[in-house]
């Protein structure tokens, strides 16, 4: 049997004396079948036509290079940078455990800093006599004790969710193997990507290589929708992947608690396969979106600049909202492989049944993990300082005198803040489906993790105390008896 980790001395609670039930319309298991394949087609075709046109239009682009080496101006960066990068999956797995032990407090002081740095941005700024951006960061800094003191009393359910997020991913480590095998893919797409746009660009300016102002903007609009779509799969499917696995850890424990599980692996071949084109739809979604901003970017500095303003809030706006119905619904895929749509509606249907829409609207979590991501950068940045000064020649060539320490610092912090997100982004997908299973199956989650379910129901009850009444509540007062509906979620394929 797995154990969940206790917590000594945690603290009697009025929930349990009540029953818990699970949700009455749960999710269902769905049958291994291939949900949206269009999509998953148009992606392979999109992806395929790629590869043909960079095969066919590299070359140009290289011979117009006439051979000059531009890696001979690498010098010690990729060494360093290497390092850096080791450096933050190191600081970025050990920072598990200590986010495990100190969740709350790491909440806490997440809300009270970001605070203190708009005030400090507020000063420096009046001091240096720009005193619009000064009142600006003022205005954000009142806006922050406002939004701390509203969420303040929810830090304890945030923190519990954290940790049993967390609980989750420990005992699946090859989930971090997943996500950093995705930043590899998209580096190596982001890659033949440039190679592809480059070479177009080539062909349709007549041998003026890299000069895109004459390109057509339904062919610009195109790659861009291409360049978003291949990266916000890739890392879905990360998402989608995580998702599976901690529906496998909540329900079917031996299934998920090591570092290559059957869980992870079942749940990498379904959103690698049956749930693919649901992922591909719900990507190309939000790629058009963010093709259209990019767009609309390029055209700020026209005279219509309001206009442009304008259409860029609205995108913006739109775009929100569908990473986050995307955020949630994938959530559902990965559990138990609904199609996209019926994934949103089944998802948004349980929150709002629950009565948890206000819940899942708060980012106290997120804001831990963006914090955590900085300081890891922070000493990567650190790290490369310090190569700096063993052996500057790795950075400049030797007789030249030029200061780039800042600049070593700045690609360090670039490099440690991407690769820590990364697999905080796994940590993030967790807690997001954690909240999905808390609201969906309670009474599993008690039989398996008791230890981790005490410590949610009682600051559950703390924080939202008027949410466990109701036809939907989360648990049901009184006795029912001891019979509970079977749990209809997926388990891992054993």
């Amino acid at each position: 049997m797995f154990d969940s980790p206790s917590k000594k001395g945690y603290s009697h609670s009025p929930t349990r004396d009540h029953v818990v039930t699970n949700y009455r319309d749960q999710g269902v298991e769905q049958p291994n079948r291939f949900r949206d394949p269009v999509f998953a087609i148009l992606f392979i075709c999109m992806i395929l036509g790629t590869i043909t046109t960079s095969i066919m239009y590299a070359p140009a682009v290289e011979n117009a290079n006439n051979g000059e080496d531009v890696a001979a101006a690498a010098n010690g960066w990729l060494v360093v940078a290497a390092i850096q990068g080791a450096t933050a999956i190191g600081l970025g797995l050990l920072s598990l455990s200590f986010m495990i032990a100190f969740a709350e407090s790491l909440i806490q002081i997440t809300l009270i800093s970001s605070i203190v740095l708009c005030f400090v941005a507020s000063t420096f700024m009046m001091v240096e006599g720009l005193i619009g951006g000064g009142v600006i960061w003022l205005m954000i800094g009142l806006i922050s004790c406002l939004y701390a003191y509203c969420v303040w009393h929810r830090i304890p359910f945030a923190a519990a969710t954290l940790k049993t997020g967390l609980t989750a991913v420990k005992s699946n480590l090859g989930l971090m193997i997943a996500a950093i095998v995705s930043l590899f893919v998209a580096f190596a797409w982001t890659i033949l990507w440039v190679l592809n746009y480059l070479g177009i660009a080539y062909q349709e300016n007549g041998g003026n290589q890299g000069d895109a102002r004459g390109l057509n903007g339904g062919i610009v609009f195109a790659l861009l929708i291409c360049f978003y779509w291949a990266h916000q799969v890739i890392s879905n499917v990360v998402h989608v992947t995580v998702a599976g696995t901690v529906g496998t850890w909540w329900f079917n424990p031996l299934a998920a608690s090591s570092c290559c599980s059957t869980g992870i692996t079942s749940s990498l071949k379904r959103a690698t396969t049956f749930s693919f084109g649901s992922i591909c739809l719900g990507s190309l979604l939000v790629a058009i979106l963010n093709a259209l901003r990019a767009m609309v970017h390029g055209a700020r500095n026209n005279d219509d600049g309001i206009i442009v303003c304008i259409a860029d809030c609205i995108l913006g706006c739109l775009e929100s909202i569908m990473e986050y119905f995307n955020r949630w619904a994938f959530i559902y895929c990965g559990l138990y492989g609904y199609s996209f749509m019926e994934a949103g509606k089944n998802v948004i249907r349980l929150f709002k049944a629950r009565g948890w829409t206000m819940i899942i609207n708060d980012d106290l979590v997120g804001n831990v993990l963006m914090f955590q991501s900085l300081g890891v950068g922070a000493v990567c940045g650190g790290i490369g300082l310090i190569a700096n000064e063993i052996n500057p020649q790795w950075f400049v060539e030797e007789g030249e005198n030029v200061d780039v320490k800042w600049t070593i610092f700045f690609i360090g912090l670039l490099i440690g803040a991407l690769f820590s997100s990364i697999m905080f982004n796994v940590v993030q997908s967790a807690v997001d489906t954690t909240i999905v299973c808390f609201a969906e199956a309670p009474v599993d989650f008690q039989r398996n993790y008791p230890d981790l379910y005490d410590q949610m129901s009682d600051s559950w009850m703390k924080v939202y105390p008027g949410l466990w009444s109701g036809e939907e509540s989360l648990v049901s007062i009184g006795v029912q008896g001891g019979n509970q509906e079977t749990p209809r979620a997926r388990t891992a394929d054993v």
